[in-house]
């Protein structure tokens, strides 16, 4: 990058850090003059280099465009141009998303959407907006999908109630049926509102809302949900699911330590939530009745104000001593004897079936035939970066036995 790139950059987070300055200090402000921001010749070019520089530049959408089409030096410009014109005269509007099914761990399918590379660079500009506004409110109850968060901050935070002082030892596992498919495209616009005057950008993401999508040559319209795989779909969805966390942060998470003291008096308890984008666990550190009380009042609060229905059968109130699965995470409360009690954390069941199907998947005779370098490389691979998921938590003995397990798997 150049002198006049790195004074581009530069300038773009400054800009970004004004936004953010502005929504942090004044919970009423909203942002305007907005989109003439993303119409900057500057953010384009960022944006575009983002876009490429990801994996997914190599998969094209419906109009065939990939990454190795859009790099050279004379497709770039045009591309950036061609996107600051249609967007300046207001002419710009989303294709329809390209529909694949992508398999998930249960063998079940998800699906994933595709767009062109136009309009993904259009998503990124909208996010680098965005996103220095909405990081802002967003509370820290919220790890899903942010700059400079990951799973294991919400694994980390569970330490601080699964204890004998705190004593939240019931935990209520929220499952929102399809939460990125049910997203009201009303709602979330109304939510974007509250922060964002320029009613420019929000048309402009009001069409990429419905845009649709084209599956096996058929065009299908996308009444509710953000479409999975969309550079702006995680925040757009954080921003939808944002709502979840002001109502349990107004009614139990800003309460003062009188109101906590009484409340735990009147044998009520209190409650902390911990969200990682659609999957949350709301802990109480009440009776568990009173965990269930809590379940229906969440599940009548996302049906009647974000129309997501709480599914009851997924959604268990485990005790912490017989510990539950989050994130990929099996956590446990431990005691023994007179120890004081620890906080055990290992990989689920499912996470290590994962990893054994990936491994007997690899190591099978027709994979990698007369080839047991490259064989035994592409499988440290997979090893290596499943333990560094796990390498925070209590991953010893899963560890040890996996290192008896698969060399044998490899040679027998």
């Amino acid at each position: 990058m150049g002198t006049r790139g790195l004074k581009c950059m530069s300038d773009i987070i400054k800009t970004q850090r004004s936004l953010a300055l502005k929504a942090m200090h004044n919970p009423t402000h909203k942002g305007d003059h907005l989109y003439r921001l993303i119409c900057q010749e500057e953010w384009i070019h960022r944006a575009l280099a983002l876009v490429l520089s990801n994996k997914g530049a190599r998969t094209a959408g419906i109009d065939g465009a990939t990454r190795e089409t859009s790099d050279p030096p004379e497709a770039y410009i045009a591309l950036i141009r061609e996107i600051q014109q249609e967007l300046r005269e207001k002419r710009f509007r989303p294709v329809p998303v390209r529909r694949v099914p992508i398999p998930k761990a249960t063998g079940k399918t998800r699906p994933l959407g595709i767009a062109t590379i136009k309009d993904r660079v259009v998503q990124m500009l909208i996010k680098m907006v965005l996103e220095p506004i909405w990081e802002s409110d967003f509370l820290n109850c919220s790890n899903g999908f942010r700059p400079g968060r990951k799973t294991m901050d919400c694994i980390a935070a569970l330490d601080s109630y699964i204890n004998n002082q705190s004593k939240h030892f019931w935990v209520i596992e929220g499952d929102s049926k399809g939460a990125f498919d049910n997203v009201q495209h009303d709602i979330v616009v109304k939510c974007l509102a509250e922060r964002i005057a320029d009613q420019r950008l929000l048309k402009l993401i009001k069409c990429f809302l419905k845009a649709g999508l084209m599956e096996q040559g058929l065009f299908q319209r996308t009444e509710p949900g953000v479409p999975q795989g969309a550079i702006c779909a995680p925040l757009l969805a954080n921003v939808y699911l944002h709502q979840l966390d002001r109502y349990w942060w107004n009614k139990y998470g800003s309460l003062r330590p009188k109101q906590k003291e009484y409340r735990r008096k009147k044998h009520l308890g209190n409650c902390a939530l911990i969200r990682y984008a659609d999957d949350w666990l709301l802990l109480p550190n009440g009776s568990k009745a009173e965990a269930y009380r809590l379940r229906d009042e969440f599940q009548t609060f996302l049906q009647e104000e974000l129309k997501l229905e709480l599914s009851v059968e997924k959604t268990h109130i485990p005790h912490v001593n017989n510990g539950f699965d989050f994130l990929g995470y099996h956590v446990r409360r431990y005691v023994s004897g007179q120890d004081r009690p620890k906080m055990l954390v290992t990989p689920t069941r499912k996470a290590q079936e994962r990893l054994k199907a990936k491994v007997k998947e690899m190591t099978a005779r027709k994979r990698y035939k007369d080839q047991p370098l490259l064989k035994c490389s592409a499988l440290n691979a997979v090893l290596r970066g499943w333990i560094i998921d796990y390498r925070h938590g209590n991953a010893k003995h899963t560890a040890k036995a996996l290192d008896f397990w698969v060399p044998k798997r490899l040679f027998m």
